[in-house]
């Protein structure tokens, strides 16, 4: 495997939405991603009252193959379960997550070593988890914020590492959407956080022993879409997250990039019919959307208005092919999960590519 090959690390829950999205993205473009996956509980139905993860899991396995991946769990507490629960439990050196892991995984996967202050103060445990996991794994990773103290970043580092035998780590800094602190702050404030904490941690003594790679984790697709692209049925707004990477990446050839796959990151459950269609579509830099309501077009309008978009260009991709579709009065879907996807697939498409250029 060659783990430098890896240059983009989408962060995806494992909801039906995010799953057919990255399943529907070639596999050429998949070699080059190391998505980190954050199990939450799946389906509940009579059969399944319980929503068990382990199916998640199936689904991840089915999709990745051979390819390797992050592992980790929600906290998410409207996506979490008793077995979600029972796995951030730092109780005996985390062994419910050992034992699951051990159960349920091979060793080419990349397992998250959970940080919990409140019921771990002095990270024994997770000091616990890592010496008894880390002769079976060539990576894990742990992810922080990247607003912490340097000497806090020291402090779990090392304490970490130090039972780290040949692992080698990645390191997630992660301030989840950032768009609300852009506006408000400057983009310059949000990259000022990544990059005090990128170079502590990658001048650390010895980090050339442990440390694989930094990534940088933001997102920033907005939580009301027409508001804040200023249209309701059209619109645009930037991608921050591209913009805070090209403004760390400079100078810093060990950063990689990684975001939420054009999810945002507070997600909205529609219920009750409350929902607008909307097809969105990308740039490098920009996101563009057509909206029409329901009774006067749906997916239809919309999907006839981007292929007619000059600004809209096709990667040949399943997501491409669906808005097609739908532009010839036949769309495979008509939920708001369904469009989700599409979006998805081709923002990850598109970001293998910006990021292998």
């Amino acid at each position: 495997m060659d783990w430098n090959s890896l240059i983009y690390f989408p962060v995806l829950k494992t909801k039906d939405a995010e799953l057919r999205a990255i399943s529907a993205v070639d596999t050429s473009y998949r070699r080059r991603m190391l998505p980190v996956y954050e199990i939450t509980k799946s389906r509940i139905t009579k059969k399944n009252s319980l929503g068990d993860i382990v199916k998640r899991l199936e689904q991840i396995k089915n999709i990745q193959g051979d390819l390797p991946y992050i592992l980790d769990v929600t906290t998410d507490a409207k996506q979490k379960n008793a077995q979600i629960e029972s796995i951030l439990s730092p109780i005996n050196g985390y062994e419910s997550w050992k034992d699951w892991l051990d159960l349920n995984c091979s060793s080419h996967i990349v397992p998250m070593i959970h940080i919990n202050f409140e019921l771990d103060e002095d990270l024994s445990e997770a000091k616990s988890f890592v010496s008894s996991v880390t002769s079976k794994y060539q990576k894990m990773a742990l992810r922080l914020p990247a607003d912490l103290e340097g000497d806090e970043y020291e402090d779990i580092i090392n304490t970490v590492t130090s039972e780290l035998r040949g692992s080698r780590l990645y390191v997630l800094l992660d301030e989840g959407c950032v768009r609300d602190k852009v506006k408000s702050e400057g983009l310059a404030v949000v990259a000022d956080s990544y990059q005090k904490a990128f170079d502590k941690i990658s001048s650390m003594p010895n980090s050339g022993e442990w440390l694989e790679r930094i990534v940088c984790v933001a997102g920033s697709f907005p939580y009301l879409v027409s508001q804040e692209g200023k249209g309701d049925e059209h619109g645009k707004f930037e991608i921050y997250e591209h913009s805070l990477f090209v403004s760390l990446k400079h100078n810093r050839p060990g950063l990689q990039f990684g975001d939420f796959a054009s999810i945002n990151v507070k997600q909205i459950e529609m219920r009750g019919g409350t929902f607008v269609p909307r097809i969105d579509f990308g740039t490098d830099t920009t996101f563009y959307y057509y909206r029409k309501r329901r009774n006067a077009g749906s997916y239809i309008w919309c999907a006839k208005k981007v292929v007619a978009d000059s600004i809209y260009s096709t990667n040949h991709s399943w997501g491409d092919i669906e808005i097609k579709s739908a532009s010839e009065d036949t769309p495979s879907g008509i939920s708001p999960s369904f469009w989700i996807s599409v979006r998805a697939c081709n923002y990850m498409i598109r970001r293998v590519k910006l990021l292998s250029a």
